[in-house]
């Protein structure tokens, strides 16, 4: 979404317009592709490539009137190289250029200094699409190439560095009207290692850290009520969902874990304001996969559809049944 309103703001709006909770992660592998693309990706980089990158844009056309944001990891492209990283860009122009809010998945958290640059490097880069620069002198293709990344409505940020590797990014992006989704308590097994501690306060560790967010994010908040300082907190914990929207009753949340994570929809009812808004929830595999048990590949761009459609129902249904859906 191009404008520099507020994200909380921009958030809400795109929810209220696709009545709609869901977020599709874009988390591309190779065991992933269907059929067809699969055989492509054999037939040399060019072709590897080229496969992904038809799939990763497929999906978001898929589902881009169905859902608010899609959600593209960035470790999955990186994990292709430089152009794994074009592909990345590509999926955030177009997600963009469909009306989906953006968010990208780089979960950055560095000192102060570092910060600042990956910053610079992920919130202001250049808006242009790679297949636009054939034209170009090598020496400007070169500069445009430089920075792959973006655009991105928000970002998911690691913040136990502490405030300074958060700070950067927040001075950053505020002014341009972008949000950012600090990771408090995380969908993965082991986060309680971590997270789970408990401090003097009384607190968890985790607990501590959406005090901070609160904090973070309590000088922004725009007219939907949310703040552009959102967390991260997993729907494999339902029994502490709502302790944490205690914690922080302004920041929007992203829930992870729903689907092939094991996270119900009953389970992240507590993340939501009363309206039904406040929370967007992410299924990547079950989307992306969709087609291995729809179908066999054939038409693995409706498989992913018709599994963005069930996942709204399943959502709206437990919002409407915990008397939360006002959309």
């Amino acid at each position: 979404m191009a404008d520099a309103t507020h994200f909380g703001d921009r958030l809400d709006a795109a929810i209220r317009e696709k009545k709609s909770v869901a977020v599709v992660g874009i988390d591309p592998t190779l065991a992933m592709l269907p059929p067809e693309l699969a055989r492509r990706a054999e037939e040399g980089q060019h072709g590897l490539y080229a496969a992904l990158s038809d799939f990763c844009l497929g999906i978001v056309t898929a589902v881009s009137d169905l859902v608010p944001a899609v959600k593209p990891n960035i470790a999955f492209f990186e994990a292709f190289g430089m152009h794994g990283l074009s592909v990345y860009k590509s999926v955030c122009l177009t997600a963009a250029d469909l009306g989906l809010v953006v968010i990208g998945d780089v979960k950055r958290g560095d000192i102060g200094s570092t910060a600042a640059a990956y910053a610079q490097g992920l919130l202001d880069a250049p808006k242009v699409h790679l297949r636009d620069l054939s034209n170009q002198s090598p020496e400007r293709f070169q500069d445009l190439v430089g920075v792959l990344l973006g655009p991105h409505d928000a970002l998911t940020l690691n913040p136990y560095m502490g405030s300074d590797s958060v700070q950067p990014f927040i001075d950053r992006g505020k002014p341009a009207g972008k949000g950012f989704f600090i990771l408090v308590k995380t969908s993965n097994p082991s986060s309680k290692e971590l997270q789970d501690l408990p401090l003097a306060s009384g607190r968890t560790v985790a607990e501590h850290v959406a005090g901070l967010v609160s904090g973070w994010g309590a000088d922004d908040i725009g007219d939907s009520g949310l703040s552009s300082v959102g967390a991260v907190v997993g729907a494999t914990h339902p029994d502490e969902l709502a302790r944490y929207r205690e914690l922080m009753p302004a920041a929007p949340f992203l829930v992870p874990g729903y689907g092939a994570q094991g996270g119900s929809a009953a389970g992240v009812v507590p993340a939501f304001h009363q309206d039904g808004t406040g929370a967007v929830v992410n299924a990547s595999r079950s989307i992306l996969q969709a087609w291995k048990n729809d179908g066999g590949g054939d038409d693995w761009q409706g498989a992913a559809r018709r599994a963005a459609i069930a996942m709204n129902g399943d959502l709206r249904e437990a919002l409407s049944t915990a008397g939360k859906w006002g959309l």
